[in-house]
C-alpha cells in the first residue's frame, strides 16, 4: 500500500486493519488481515513500470510463495523489527538464495516501542547472510530519522569480494562512488549481496528509498528484443462468478488479443481476453509486452504451463513444495451436497497444490491433506 501511494498510484493508502488493501481482495483476507493468495499490482516510478506479486507469509501458505518465485525479477524480504528474523523468514531466504533472485531486505515497523535494531541486524548476518549491506543510518530518538549511509566501512561487504577495489582500500586511496555502486549492482544482481533498507510500511517511513533500491538495483529476466514469446503460469484462481483465471509472468515477446499460442507439450490456445496491472488496478489490454503479468481467462491452461518457447524459459520453478502433513475427514451435511463439496473442493485445490482431497475407495470418505491448521481454517471458512 505504501508503495502504490508514495508513487501515486493511489490517491489513499489502504489498511489491513480496515480490510481496505489493494492486494488481499477476498473476503476472509480481509477479515483476519492475512494474506492467503499471491495477488498482483503495479506502480511507476522513474520512468519504470514496476509490478509486484504480494505473497503470504505464513507457513501455511508457502507452496503459494514458491510458485512466485520463479517469475520474480527481484524479491524484497520485509522483516518485522519487533519480531526478528523467523522460522518462515529463513525458508524463504533460502529459496531466495536457491534461485539466485536479487533481494532487497527490508526492515519494517522500525517506529514501534522496544525496538533494537541492532540484535535485528545482527540476526540477519547470524541466520540469514553476512553479506549485507545497511544502506541507512537510523536515529529512533527523540524523532526517526533515516539518512543515507555514507560510511565506507559499511561497503566492507562489497569492497572485500573485488580485487580492485579491496587494493584501494588497504592503500588508503580513495574510491569513488560510482564504482562502489556499479560493484553492488553486480553483486545484488548474482544474489550474492542483499541491501538492508529500515521503514515503517504503514506511516511511509522509508519507502522512496526502497523504491529507488527496486528500480536501480533490480533487472528484468528474460531475453531482450524481438525474441519468440514464452511465458509460464504461476497461479490459478476463480473469481466470484466462478470465472476461472490464470496469471502469466510474459519474459519475452508479445501477446495481443485474438492471438494463437502454443501451450508447451499440449493443445494451442486462443488469446480472446487478456487483463494487466496498471497503477494499482487491474484493466484489460489488447497487447502485453515482455516483462508484464498477464490475466488470462482459460478453463484447461494448468499451473506452471508454459505458452510459447519452452527453451526460453530464464529459470526453472521451484520444486521442492512442502508435501501436505495433515489430514481429515470432510462430510457433507446432507447426501444431496456431497457432490457439491467435492466440486468445491477440487477448485480449491486446482488453486493450492498443496490441498489435495481423495475419496477412500472403501469407506468412501472424503479425505483432505493439509500443510497447517490456519489452511484448514481457511478451507472451512471458504467451504461455508
Amino acid at each position: 500500500e505504501s508503495l502504490l501511494y508514495a508513487s501515486g498510484a493511489i490517491s489513499e493508502p489502504g489498511s489491513v486493519e480496515k480490510g481496505t488493501t489493494r492486494t488481499d481482495t477476498m473476503f476472509l483476507e480481509r477479515q483476519r488481515g492475512i494474506t492467503i493468495q499471491a495477488a498482483v499490482t503495479s506502480f511507476q516510478w522513474r520512468r519504470c513500470k514496476v509490478n509486484i506479486v504480494d505473497t503470504p507469509g505464513r507457513m501455511d501458505f508457502l507452496a503459494e510463495v514458491y510458485r512466485s518465485l520463479a517469475v520474480l525479477d527481484g524479491a524484497i524480504l520485509v522483516i518485522s523489527a519487533k519480531d526478528g528474523v523467523q522460522a518462515q523468514t529463513r525458508i524463504l531466504f533460502h529459496a531466495l538464495r536457491k534461485m539466485n533472485i536479487p533481494t532487497v531486505i527490508f526492515i519494517n515497523k522500525i517506529d514501534q516501542a522496544g525496538v533494537d535494531l541492532q540484535s535485528v541486524v545482527q540476526s540477519v548476518r547470524d541466520k540469514l547472510s553476512a553479506d549485507i549491506i545497511i544502506k541507512q543510518t537510523v536515529s529512533l530518538s527523540p524523532e526517526i530519522v533515516l539518512e543515507e549511509n555514507t560510511d565506507i566501512e559499511a561497503w566492507d561487504a562489497v569492497i572485500e569480494n573485488n580485487d580492485e577495489l579491496l587494493e584501494k582500500y588497504i592503500a588508503g586511496e580513495p574510491i569513488s562512488w560510482e564504482k562502489l555502486a556499479r560493484e553492488e549492482q553486480q553483486r545484488v544482481q548474482d544474489a550474492s549481496l542483499f541491501p538492508v533498507y529500515h521503514g515503517s510500511a504503514k506511516n511511509g517511513l522509508g519507502i522512496q528509498p526502497l523504491m529507488d533500491a527496486v528500480t536501480g538495483l533490480f533487472q528484468p529476466i528474460g531475453e531482450q528484443g524481438g525474441a519468440a514469446l514464452c511465458g509460464s503460469v504461476f497461479k490459478v484462481e476463480y473469481t466470484n462468478c466462478g470465472q476461472r483465471r490464470v496469471y502469466l509472468r510474459l519474459y519475452s515477446g508479445t501477446l495481443r488479443l485474438r492471438d494463437t499460442v502454443a501451450l508447451a507439450g499440449r493443445e494451442k490456445l486462443k488469446i480472446t481476453e487478456m487483463r494487466i496491472p496498471s497503477k494499482g488496478e487491474i484493466v484489460r489490454t489488447d497487447t502485453a509486452y515482455q516483462g508484464e503479468i498477464v490475466i488470462l481467462p482459460s478453463d484447461s491452461v494448468r499451473l506452471n504451463d508454459v505458452l510459447g518457447d519452452q527453451t526460453r524459459l530464464p529459470r526453472k520453478r521451484w520444486r521442492e513444495d512442502p508435501l501436505p502433513m495433515l489430514r481429515t475427514t470432510i462430510a457433507p451435511k446432507t447426501a444431496a451436497q456431497r457432490e457439491r463439496l467435492l466440486d468445491a473442493l477440487t477448485q480449491l485445490a486446482d488453486t493450492d497444490p498443496l490441498l489435495r482431497c481423495e475419496v477412500d475407495s472403501i469407506t468412501h470418505e472424503i479425505i483432505l491433506s493439509f500443510l497447517g491448521r490456519v489452511q484448514l481454517e481457511v478451507v472451512s471458512a471458504l467451504l461455508s
